[in-house]
C-alpha cells in the first residue's frame, strides 16, 4: 500500500490513514490524526487534506535531512536558511532549513513535534527542521494543508507540519549514508534501540551528520561577476589638493590626480578610485564615471566567489520517547531531545566599511596622494591578508531542547484524556568579526599591531607612530605585500550575537462521545494551553558601541509574553457517510485576542467518492519583539544610492524597529476538494484552495525606503554623504497577500506476475499570488499585484512575498520484485520572470508590472533514482544506492545569487549510497 499513500493527499479516501512500523493499528493504540484531537475520527472521514510520508517513502528519496524533504512537497514553497540568499535574507551560517508552504512565509506554517509545539531556532524566525529529531526515529511526517489554526493555533495559518516519531520500535536499528556531491560532500551515521514490555516502552535515536561546504566559486552557475560599490581596492576622498613631493603635479600610473583634483574637485574634496582598482586578481573592475577616463566613478568589487553556497556543519541529534503504563489504561509519557551544531561559514575576508570612515593622515608613509584621504572599501579583499587570512570564517554553535512530561489515558464512559507539560528552548551562539574603527583608524595612524601600546584614547606611554611595536596600515591595493601579517589586529576584531528562544507550555485536552443522536455519535474535544514565550538578544561590545565597520549598531533586547488558549471541537455524522466538523479556539495574546472558528464537512456520497470542503479563520498577532518600540534587530543587505551618478550599489546595515501601533493579522482560508476511487488500488484527489490575509504585517524594503526619501530621516548618511544604514519597520499592509490554486495527487499501483509496480503524482497549480505592497502615498489606496509567475522581489515588494511559480510537482514509478525496489521520481518547478531589483508602477497610472524586457528563470526539472535491495535473514540488511538530479541538471541563471533556491539548488548530480540494519 506504500506505492498508493506516498507524498499523496490523503483526505477523505479509504487509504487516509497508513500504518508504519511505529504505529501498528491494534486495538491499545488509539490513533490520532493530524488536525484533530478527536481520537475516534478516521482520516478519510476529515476534510482536511493531510500529505503523508512514511519512513519508507522518506528514506526513498535519498534526502539525508528532514529540511531536504520540502524539496518534494509541492505545495511548499520559498523555505529559507541554510543556503545563501542574499536577496530575501535567511541565515547561510548555520545547517537550518524551514517549511513555508503555500509562499505565505515560514511564520504562517506550525511546526509541530508529535503534535507539539517546538520553539523557533534561537536567531532564527522559524522552526529548524534538521534539528528536530534524527531522521532515524521519523515514524511518518503529516502535512496538513488546509490551515489549523482553530485546533493547534491561531497562527497555523498555512497549515501544519507535524513529525512523528517512531515510539513503538523493539530492537536495534542501525544506518548510514554517503551523500557525493561535487565538492561538498555529507556523512549521515544514525541509530535506534526500542525496548520494553507491557509495562514500559522506550525508545532511543541518536544521528551525527556532517555537511561539508560549497563555495560560490565551486559552480559555474554561482560565479559570475556580482559587484559592491565598496571592496578592495577601494576609493579615496582626497581632502586637499594632492602634489608630489617636490611640490609639482602629482602623476600616478602616467595619470595626473593634481589636475583631475584642480578640475573636479568639489568644495575642495574628490573622490577617486584606488590607482590599482581592476589589477589580476583583485576580483576588481573599474566603472568610470560619466565621461571620466581614470581615477573618477566606481571600483566595483566582485564578493561573489568568496562567499558560499552553504556552510560546513556538523550535528548531533538525540531523541527519547518513553511510555510508562502505570495503571489499566493509564500511561505516563516523557519525550526528551537534543540538539547541537557547529558549523562554518567561509565568506568574503572583510566586510564593507559603511557605518563611518576612517581616514589616512597625510603623515602615513604610504600615503601616495600626500594629503589626508578618506578611505571608502573594505580592509581586506579578494587577495586575503598576509599570513593566510583568505576568507572571513564565521561560526556558530547551536544548542536545542525539547522536554515533555504527560500523561493520558481513559476517564469515564468513553472519555479519553491528554496532559503534559513541556520545555522547548534554543541558544544560538553566531560568532563572526568585524572591523573596529578606532582600531582601524589607530593602524592608519602607525599605531598597529597588537603589540603597540595603544590606549582606548589614544597612544599610551612609549608608544611612537610606525616605530617599534607601532605599525602603520595602508588600504592600498599596491601595499599589500609589504603590511605585516600581525596588523590583521587591526583589521579584524571578534564579535558574537547571543540568541536564546524559550517556550514554557502547559495543555490538556479530553474527549469522548458527548451524545448519540440518531444512531451517530457527537464526538467532542476540549482543551486549554498555556504557553510562555521568552526572547532575548545580546551582543558584544563592539556591535553594542556601534564602532563596527559593518555590522551597525545593536541593542540587547528581552522580551516575554504568555499566550492562553481554549478550544472545543466537535464531529457529528449527520448521515451515513456526511461528516461534519466545527472547531473553535480563543487565544489571549496579553492585548490581543481572538476567536479563530472552522467548520469543514466531508461527505463520502459512495465508496468510491467523497466531497469535501473547509472554511476557517486565521489570526497572527505580532511577535513579541515587533511589537516593541525599540531597536530590535541589525542586519545588513545591497541597497543602491540613487543620488551617486553611477548609482552606488553595495551592502548597507539595515536597522529594523519594532513598531506598537501594529494590530494583529487575519486570514481566511477555504477549501474544496474531492477524492475519487475509481478502481481497487487507485485514487484521484483535487483540491481547490484560496488563502487571502487581511492587515498582513509586512517589513518595509530597504531600498523602497531610500527610493522613496533618498535624504529622509530613515537614510543615515556619513559626512561625505554615503549611505551608512537604512533604518526600516513592519506595517499593516491594508488587504494582504492572496493566493489560491489546485492540488492534484493520483496513485496507481498494480501487479505484473511479482512485479509489483506503483505509480503516483501530487502536483500544485497556482491560481494568484496578489501582494499587498501599501500605498506609497499616504492616505492613498492600497497597491495590490498578481505576483503569479514572478520572482517577486521587485523593489518594493515585500520581504514576505515568495516566488510563485505556476507549477510544481513531483511525480514517481516504484517497481518491487522480492527483495528489490527501484523508485523513479521526477520534480518539476516552472519558471518566473527575474524582477529583482525592477521597480513596480506606482504613479497610478498604467500597468502595475511595467512592460519592461527581463530575463526569465527557467523551470527545474530534474530526476531522482533510487535502488535498494534486502539482505540477509529476515530481511536483516537492506543497501541502496541512488541519484538525485541524476543528469546534472544545472538550475537556470537568477540575479544577484546566481539561481533562485525556492526553485532549484545548485548542487548539481548528487550519488548516495546507504546501509541500514535491523536486529
Amino acid at each position: 500500500m506504500a506505492a498508493v499513500s506516498w507524498l499523496g493527499i490523503t483526505a477523505g479516501t479509504a487509504f487516509g490513514q497508513t500504518t508504519t512500523e511505529s504505529e501498528p493499528a491494534d486495538d491499545t493504540q488509539q490513533i490520532v490524526v493530524t488536525g484533530t484531537y478527536l481520537g475516534g475520527v478516521r482520516q478519510e472521514d476529515r476534510a482536511s487534506p493531510v500529505l503523508t510520508v512514511d519512513a519508507e517513502a522518506l528514506d526513498r528519496t535519498g534526502v539525508s535531512s528532514l529540511g531536504d524533504l520540502t524539496r518534494f512537497i509541492p505545495q511548499n514553497v520559498g523555505s529559507a536558511g541554510g543556503m545563501q540568499d542574499l536577496a530575501k535574507g535567511g541565515a547561510d551560517t548555520r545547517d537550518t532549513r524551514s517549511v513555508n508552504l503555500r509562499g505565505l512565509g515560514a511564520g504562517s506554517t506550525l511546526v509541530l513535534l508529535n503534535g507539539r509545539r517546538v520553539t523557533p531556532q534561537g536567531g532564527d524566525d522559524f522552526v529548524n527542521l534538521n534539528a528536530l529529531t534524527p531522521d532515524i526515529a521519523i515514524g511518518r511526517v503529516e502535512t496538513v494543508l488546509d490551515g489549523a489554526s482553530s485546533t493547534y493555533g491561531a497562527d497555523a495559518v498555512a497549515g501544519v507540519f507535524n513529525v512523528i516519531t517512531n515510539t513503538r520500535f523493539e530492537g536495534v536499528k542501525l544506518s548510514a549514508q554517503y551523500t557525493g556531491i561535487d565538492k561538498s560532500s555529507s556523512w549521515n551515521v544514525q541509530g535506534m534501540i526500542g525496548l520494553g514490555n507491557d509495562t514500559i516502552r522506550s525508545v532511543t535515536s541518536a544521528s551525527y551528520r556532517f555537511v561539508d561546504n560549497l563555495q560560490n566559486s565551486d559552480r559555474a552557475i554561482t560565479n559570475f561577476f556580482n559587484p559592491s560599490g565598496a571592496g578592495f581596492p577601494g576609493r579615496y576622498t582626497l581632502l586637499a589638493r594632492p602634489t608630489n613631493a617636490s611640490g609639482g603635479n602629482l602623476v600616478i600610473g602616467g595619470n595626473d590626480y593634481t589636475a583631475l583634483y584642480d578640475a573636479r574637485a568639489v568644495n575642495g574634496r574628490l573622490t577617486v578610485v584606488d590607482p590599482n582598482c581592476g589589477a589580476a586578481g583583485t576580483e576588481s573592475q573599474y566603472i568610470p564615471a560619466t565621461g571620466a577616463t581614470f581615477g573618477l566613478g566606481n571600483c566595483a568589487y566582485n564578493f561573489q566567489p568568496k562567499n558560499p553556497i552553504r556552510p560546513r556543519s556538523q550535528s548531533i541529534n538525540i531523541h527519547n520517547d518513553t511510555t510508562i503504563e502505570v495503571a489499566d489504561n493509564q500511561e505516563v509519557f516523557v519525550e526528551l531531545a537534543y540538539y547541537h551544531q557547529e558549523s562554518k561559514r567561509f565568506g568574503v575576508p572583510s566586510y564593507a566599511q559603511n557605518a563611518g570612515n576612517a581616514t589616512m593622515p597625510a603623515a602615513n608613509p604610504y600615503n601616495v596622494f600626500r594629503v589626508p584621504v578618506i578611505f571608502l572599501g573594505r580592509a581586506i579583499g579578494a587577495q586575503g591578508f598576509p599570513g593566510g587570512y583568505d576568507y572571513r570564517v564565521m561560526r556558530d554553535t547551536v544548542d536545542n531542547q525539547h522536554y515533555v512530561l504527560g500523561a493520558r489515558g481513559d476517564l469515564f464512559a468513553g472519555w479519553k484524556y491528554t496532559a503534559n507539560v513541556s520545555y522547548s528552548g534554543s541558544h544560538t551562539i553566531a560568532r563572526d568579526k568585524d572591523t573596529d574603527m578606532n582600531l582601524f583608524q589607530a593602524a592608519l595612524n602607525g599605531f598597529g599591531g597588537p603589540n603597540c601600546n595603544y590606549l582606548f584614547n589614544g597612544a599610551g606611554g612609549g608608544a611612537v607612530a610606525g616605530a617599534g611595536n607601532c605599525l602603520y596600515y595602508s588600504p592600498l591595493q599596491g601595499n599589500l605585500q609589504q603590511m605585516d601579517p600581525t596588523l590583521i589586529h587591526n583589521l579584524q576584531t571578534d564579535v558574537y550575537f547571543d540568541f536564546k528562544r524559550e517556550y514554557y507550555l502547559a495543555e490538556a485536552v479530553v474527549n469522548g462521545t458527548l451524545a448519540t443522536i440518531g444512531g451517530h455519535n457527537l464526538d467532542v474535544a476540549i482543551g486549554g494551553q498555556y504557553r510562555r514565550e521568552n526572547s532575548t538578544a545580546q551582543y558584544s561590545d563592539l556591535l553594542l558601541s556601534g564602532f563596527g565597520g559593518f555590522l551597525g549598531k545593536r541593542l540587547n533586547t528581552s522580551f516575554r509574553r504568555n499566550v492562553k488558549s481554549g478550544f472545543i471541537e466537535a464531529n457529528y455524522e449527520v448521515i451515513d457517510g456526511l461528516n461534519v466538523n466545527a472547531a473553535a479556539r480563543y487565544e489571549d495574546y496579553g492585548g490581543f485576542n481572538t476567536t479563530a472558528p472552522k467548520l469543514a464537512i466531508n461527505w463520502r456520497i459512495i465508496p468510491e467518492i467523497s466531497v469535501r470542503g473547509s472554511a476557517s479563520r486565521a489570526f497572527q498577532a505580532p511577535t513579541i519583539s515587533n511589537g516593541s518600540n525599540s531597536l530590535i534587530s541589525t542586519g545588513v543587505g545591497n541597497v543602491t544610492d540613487p543620488t551617486k551618478s553611477p548609482p552606488d550599489t553595495t551592502f548597507r546595515t539595515i536597522q529594523t524597529f519594532g513598531n506598537p501601533g501594529l494590530q494583529p493579522q487575519t486570514a481566511d482560508v477555504y477549501n474544496i476538494g474531492a477524492t475519487v476511487l475509481p478502481v481497487p488500488r487507485a485514487r484521484l484527489s483535487v483540491d481547490y484552495w484560496s488563502y487571502k490575509y487581511k492587515n498582513q504585517i509586512q517589513l518595509q524594503s530597504a531600498q523602497a525606503v531610500v527610493n522613496a526619501s533618498p535624504n529622509g530621516p530613515a537614510v543615515i548618511r556619513d559626512s561625505s554623504g554615503n549611505i551608512q544604514a537604512v533604518q526600516v519597520t513592519s506595517f499593516n499592509a491594508p488587504s494582504g497577500t492572496q493566493t489560491s490554486g489546485i492540488d492534484f495527487a493520483a496513485a496507481y499501483s498494480f501487479d505484473m506476475g511479482e512485479l509489483e509496480i506503483g505509480l503516483r503524482s501530487n502536483l500544485t497549480y497556482l491560481l494568484k499570488y496578489d501582494i499587498d505592497i501599501g500605498s506609497t502615498t499616504p492616505g492613498a489606496a492600497s497597491i495590490v499585484y498578481n505576483g503569479v509567475g514572478f520572482r517577486n522581489q521587485f523593489v518594493q515588494s515585500p520581504l514576505s512575498s515568495s516566488a510563485a511559480p505556476r507549477w510544481r510537482a513531483v511525480s514517481g514509478i516504484d517497481f518491487g520484485y522480492g527483495r528489490h525496489s527501484l523508485s523513479t521520481t521526477w520534480r518539476y518547478t516552472s519558471g518566473v520572470v527575474d524582477d529583482q531589483g525592477l521597480s513596480l508602477n506606482t504613479s497610478g497610472t498604467g500597468s502595475i508590472i511595467p512592460a519592461t524586457a527581463t530575463s526569465k528563470i527557467k523551470a527545474f526539472s530534474v530526476f531522482d533514482v533510487q535502488y535498494s535491495v534486502k539482505l540477509g535473514q529476515d530481511d536483516k540488511y537492506e543497501l541502496a544506492v541512488g541519484m538525485i538530479n541524476a543528469f546534472d541538471t544545472a538550475p537556470g541563471f537568477a540575479r544577484f545569487n546566481g539561481y533562485l533556491p525556492s526553485i532549484a539548488d545548485p548542487f548539481g548530480r548528487q550519488i548516495y549510497a546507504r546501509i541500514q540494519a535491523k536486529f
